[in-house]
């Protein structure tokens, strides 16, 4: 403060003395505030907020919490393993019967033979590339117009069959570029496309894929359990999102321009049926709290967040924080029965008192933010605990974010979409990816079977059981 300054309100009496000193301390908490809050954005990570762990820096990483079992690398004692299932009506059959004895190396005959077979199977890919020739025979009339037959119902204009297009679409949907995919189907079947044959076999699936997508849509209004998450997503420069909504049976992604309570409600309905997992993004609370579970992952992230500060937030934080993480102690212990919420609610009431108790204290707190946060969750404190009522719902919204893992992956190759059509393909690819893999099926066999349907007019089958 120049020393002028000083002199002046000296000179004025006390009671300027005592403005300038108010100014003073005023605009030495909002510095304050300005550093905490600057301090907070430098620390965040992983472990104290929704980015990623590749977002961590190199300091972030060294502090990540290492597990120590001490139990050696591998299967453990006990463990029952897993053997490849053998194939019940093989190709082709082989059998070998040694020509002498093991032990005394006599020679052995077919009198000699006993037993069943020790069965080894060996797979193989056998790559065999099907031309067909449709040669359309011309006739000509006594009035003299020549006629030239027409393709039959079936058979695609272009020069290549489902089998082809759905194996363009699956490397695609594997995040694989056009150039790329033409590249392999040339080394792995022979078969030459150029990167503008790949993007027209890419537009007719993504036509034939429309109604299963909207079929998948309309399966998960009626699912009584759904995650819902989003990221973001480029759209020809400027920014956009990609939202999930995923059930036990299926997901379905969608691309908007903005991540506002609109795009959620196209996703998941002006008024969703079931109960909804999702963050505590304010795009959801047109959701009642009754049908709606907090990503309790989520919030103990944000605890973690509270607990690295100074002073009465970091001590509430480092609490609620210990308390949470006993709720998922609760949670992951071995042979715990997910279906009995009656005993789940037992073995968590003494958390959950406890959990009120401090979040009451927290909203009653003198600093601002910690206030807000903790009466936040006062406030939608039902929807923290709708997984010990509801049959079905888990506590954290994993399932969601690893759906979306593939498509962060994807958007960082590709920077995302440029056009309508190209929103639209990478909302039903990872529509029907997502939901084969749910399903146990092989996406190759699905897109297969949809666009032989669709080149025969008869109706798309659905990725999911009716």
């Amino acid at each position: 403060m120049p020393r002028d300054v000083v002199d002046v309100a000296f000179d004025a009496g006390r009671d300027a003395v005592r403005a300038l000193f108010a100014a003073q301390a005023e605009r030495i908490a909002a510095l304050e505030a300005e550093v905490e809050e600057l301090k907070r954005l430098i620390g965040r990570n992983s472990r104290n907020s929704s980015l990623p762990p590749s977002r961590d820096s190199r300091e972030g990483r060294k502090e990540r919490p290492k597990k120590r079992s001490g139990r050696k690398q591998g299967g453990q004692p006990g463990h029952p393993g897993s053997t490849r299932e053998m194939i019940a009506d093989p190709d082709r059959v082989v059998v070998h019967w040694p020509e002498r004895c093991g032990g005394c190396g006599r020679p052995v005959g077919e009198s000699d033979r006993d037993g069943d077979p020790v069965c080894h199977q060996v797979s193989e890919v056998i790559v065999r590339v099907e031309v067909t020739e449709h040669q359309r025979m011309p006739v000509g009339c006594e009035c003299g117009c020549r006629t030239l037959a027409e393709l039959p119902t079936g058979v695609p204009v272009g020069a290549f069959g489902p089998g082809i297009a759905a194996a363009a679409a699956t490397l695609t949907a594997a995040r694989v570029s056009r150039r790329e995919v033409a590249r392999l189907l040339k080394d792995l079947l022979g078969v030459t496309l150029s990167p503008a044959s790949v993007e027209a076999l890419l537009k007719h699936t993504s036509t034939t894929l429309e109604q299963p997508y909207v079929q998948i849509l309309e399966q998960l209004d009626q699912s009584p359990v759904r995650g819902a998450d989003e990221t973001s997503w480029p759209r020809a420069g400027d920014s956009g999102w990609l939202s999930v909504s995923i059930s036990e049976q299926a997901a379905l992604f969608q691309i908007a321009a903005r991540r506002d309570r609109e795009a959620a409600m196209a996703l998941l309905g002006e008024q969703p049926t079931g109960t909804i997992i999702s963050d505590r993004y304010a795009v959801y609370l047109f959701i009642d709290d009754t049908q709606r579970q907090l990503c309790l992952a989520h919030v103990l992230r944000d605890f973690t967040a509270l607990a690295e500060r100074d002073g009465a937030p970091g001590r509430l934080g480092r609490q609620l924080r210990d308390t949470l993480s006993g709720v998922f102690k609760i949670l992951n212990q071995p042979g715990r029965d997910p279906s009995d919420l009656t005993a789940l609610r037992a073995d968590l009431a003494d958390h959950r008192e406890r959990m009120h108790n401090l979040l009451e204290q927290g909203s009653r707190c003198r600093d601002p933010k910690t206030r807000r946060f903790t009466a936040g969750l006062l406030e939608h404190e039902q929807a923290l605990w709708t997984f010990t009522t509801t049959p079905g719902v888990p506590a954290t919204n994993n399932a969601a974010e690893r759906a979306l893992r593939h498509a962060v992956l994807w958007r960082k190759q590709s920077y995302g979409t440029q056009t309508d059509h190209g929103d639209r393909l990478v909302e039903r690819l990872l529509t029907i990816r997502e939901t084969c893999r749910l399903q146990g099926r092989r996406l190759h066999d699905y897109l297969t079977t949809a666009i032989t349907a669709g080149l025969h007019g008869q109706p798309i089958p659905a990725p999911t059981p009716p």
